[in-house]
């Protein structure tokens, strides 16, 4: 039997139209072809349902992951599984496009995600849906289509995270729940793991004030090996790291130093006093430091010891 998946990908506008655009799973696309191909039969409308047909078209590009079950699959053993390859594969794409910060802010998310099985003809099949809650604003809370170029997009794509691979559908794991580990210890996660965990947090966060709370968090989880003295140990590690001279760095120093602030706030239940404006414009600042922190060939990966070492001959130099 044969498996499509399809997922809107909403506010990702591509350079091109009737464009596929290849990645190392699936491919990302605004054909209309293809779409009609998949969501004008019957099984569609009586399951996925006129709703979810239309959000998926109205979307300005979409996703679609194609391949073959195993021959031991019969329909049976995959009502058994249906599901879980579909979130399994809806996750994959989240993760591909929650990945497409590293190029620019933005709020691009999926929502929902269809896996058809079927034997030659799609509406003849079967239809397994999978959801995911996160919608993805921008720094500023704008949520608003981004126009990425094809390049960039079909490079990520090289790097995608594959979830199921060589159709290992009998080892699949649990994709529906969240993992909760990701914060302890034993996750053995990097610096620049943890890093991300909190910026994809703030991210799909509505309210300003609580981006900022987990993009400092980010901050510390990036550049922090001790927790005294945070906000000022962090906001001197960010600028020592990404001032060109003085004037920047101070300046980098100030917006990290006015993202604690705010933090405190929020953390503590107190009220902001600042201008909205000022938080906002902090907000895009700190998530724009975050964005060349992690692009920067820094020894992340080094022990405290030496971690604290490197920013000090950084400072004296």
């Amino acid at each position: 039997m044969k498996y499509l998946f399809i997922a809107a990908v909403h506010y990702l506008k591509l350079e091109n139209e009737e464009i596929k655009i290849p990645l190392q799973a699936g491919y990302l696309s605004n054909e209309s072809n293809t779409l009609e191909m998949i969501l004008s039969n019957n099984l569609s409308l009586h399951t996925l349902g006129l709703h979810s047909i239309d959000e998926i078209r109205d979307a300005p590009s979409y996703y679609v992951l194609e391949g073959d079950f195993s021959k031991e699959y019969d329909q049976s053993k995959i009502d058994a599984v249906g599901t879980s390859i579909c979130f399994a594969f809806l996750r994959q794409i989240q993760a591909y496009v929650g990945s497409l910060w590293e190029i620019c802010d933005n709020s691009i998310y999926v929502r929902d995600g269809f896996l058809y099985s079927y034997n030659e003809i799609i509406s003849d099949g079967c239809t397994f849906k999978a959801s995911v809650s996160t919608i993805n604003s921008k720094a500023t809370g704008a949520i608003e289509s981004v126009s990425i170029p094809t390049s960039l997009l079909m490079e990520q794509g090289k790097i995608m995270e594959i979830f199921i691979k060589d159709n290992g559908f009998n080892e699949i794991g649990d994709y529906k729940t969240a993992t909760q580990i990701q914060h302890y210890k034993k996750s053995g996660l990097s610096r620049k793991a943890l890093a991300s965990v909190y910026i994809a947090l703030a991210r799909g966060q509505a309210s300003i004030p609580m981006k900022l709370l987990l993009y400092c968090s980010a901050a510390e989880a990036l550049v922090a090996n001790s927790e005294t003295e945070l906000s000022h140990r962090v906001a001197e590690r960010m600028a020592s790291l990404l001032g060109n001279n003085t004037e920047e760095r101070v300046d980098i120093y100030s917006n990290i130093k006015l993202g604690y602030d705010t933090r405190s706030k929020v953390a503590h239940g107190a009220l902001i006093k600042k201008d909205e404006t000022l938080i906002q414009r902090c907000s895009t600042n700190i998530d724009d430091y975050l964005r060349k922190a992690l692009r920067l060939e820094v020894p992340f990966s080094l022990n405290d010891k030496d971690f604290e070492d490197f920013f000090l001959r950084k400072l004296m130099n």
